[in-house]
C-alpha cells in the first residue's frame, strides 16, 4: 500500500508499506542512497546467528527540495530520511547498528535530532567514559530509553551514542537533521556487540536484557519527548520545514556547548525501567 507521508516529511514523499520502497517527488533533490545489510548488523546482535533479511534498513542522505536553500553548504547541516522493515533478529527487535558522534570544537559531541514520520521508534541512548577505550576499560555511565511517535522530534544529546529500534510489526520511517562536520563512529559498538541492553521478546512481552560484554550497566532511565520551540522543534511542524524556515534555530547541532540546557529540556526523565539478565546465546559451532 502506498502511503503519502508528505505532510509529516515536509516534502513530497511516498512510501510503499508492502515492498518497502520510497518515492520522492521530482521537486526533491536526489539523495545519497545507503543500506545496512545482514552482515553489518550481525556485528551488534545478541544472537549473531539469527536469521536476517538481506537488507535491514535504507538511508536516503542529504536530500531536500531542489528550490530550497542547501543547508549543507550554508549551515553545515544535512537532512536524511531512513526506513526500517518489520522484522525480528531471533528474539531481538529490529534495530540499527548504533553509533557515537565525535566531539565538536568546543568539547561536547555533536548531537542529532530525529523526527518520526510513520510507525513507532524506540531510541536507546548510552553514555560511556570513552568511545576509544578497549572494551574491558569501558564504563557505561548512563542509559536512557525514549519512545518516538509520528510527529515527535527526539533529541540525541551530546556524548550519548544511540541505537534505533522498531518495536512494531510494521515499517517505521524517520527523518533527521545532523551536522555534516563529522563522521559517525561504529567501532566501539561493534566490539561490544551492541549497547549495554538488548530489547528482546520474552514469553510475557518485551524485555530489556543486559549485554554481558560490558562490565556493568546503570539502570535504564525512561524519558519522554518535550517540544523545544527555541531549537526549532515542535509537534505540529515537520522537521524539514522547521530547518529550512529557520536554519539558525538548528545551530545547536553544530555548537552544542552553547545550548546544553535547552538540548536536555527536550527529554523529560520520568523513571526507571526494569531489566533482566538471560544466558548468553551460544554461537553455532561453539
Amino acid at each position: 500500500m502506498l502511503r503519502d507521508l508528505s505532510h509529516v516529511a515536509g516534502l513530497p514523499f511516498l512510501f510503499d508499506t508492502d515492498i518497502y520502497h520510497c518515492v520522492f517527488g521530482p521537486e526533491v533533490r536526489d539523495p545519497l542512497y545507503g543500506v545496512r545489510t545482514d552482515g553489518q548488523i550481525r556485528r551488534v546482535l545478541r544472537d549473531p546467528d539469527a536469521a536476517l533479511p538481506k537488507i535491514v534498513y535504507w538511508m536516503m542522505r542529504d536530500t531536500g527540495l531542489r528550490d530550497d536553500p542547501y543547508l549543507k553548504e550554508t549551515h553545515g547541516l544535512r537532512y536524511d530520511i531512513s526506513y526500517f522493515i518489520p522484522a525480528m533478529f531471533g528474539c531481538e527487535h529490529l534495530k540499527t547498528s548504533g553509533h557515537y558522534h565525535t566531539a565538536s570544537p568546543d568539547g561536547p559531541a555533536y548531537p542529532e535530532v530525529y523526527g518520526v514520520l510513520s510507525g513507532k521508534a524506540i531510541y536507546l541512548l548510552q553514555k560511556v567514559n570513552s568511545i576509544d577505550a578497549p572494551l574491558d576499560e569501558v564504563i557505561v555511565e548512563d542509559c536512557i530509553v525514549v519512545e518516538g511517535n509520528p510527529g515527535d522530534k527526539v533529541i540525541m544529546p551530546p556524548d550519548y551514542g544511540h541505537v534505533t529500534i522498531n518495536p512494531l510489526p510494521e515499517p517505521m520511517v524517520m527523518a533527521n537533521w545532523v551536522s555534516s562536520r563529522f563522521s559517525s563512529q561504529y567501532g566501539a559498538v561493534e566490539q561490544a556487540r551492541g549497547f549495554a541492553y538488548y530489547r528482546v521478546e520474552g514469553d510475557g512481552g518485551p524485555l530489556w536484557v543486559r549485554n554481558p560484554r560490558y562490565k556493568s550497566a546503570p539502570p535504564l532511565r525512561l524519558a519522554r519527548v518535550r517540544e523545544v520551540p527555541e531549537l526549532g522543534l515542535s509537534l505540529d511542524e515537520p522537521l524539514y520545514t522547521a530547518g529550512i524556515r529557520a536554519p539558525e534555530r538548528l545551530e545547536w547541532l553544530n555548537d552544542p556547548a552553547q545550548y546544553m540546557e535547552l538540548i536536555w529540556s527536550g527529554l523529560d526523565i520520568t523513571g526507571e525501567i526494569g531489566t533482566c539478565e538471560l544466558p548468553e546465546v551460544p554461537r553455532s559451532g561453539a
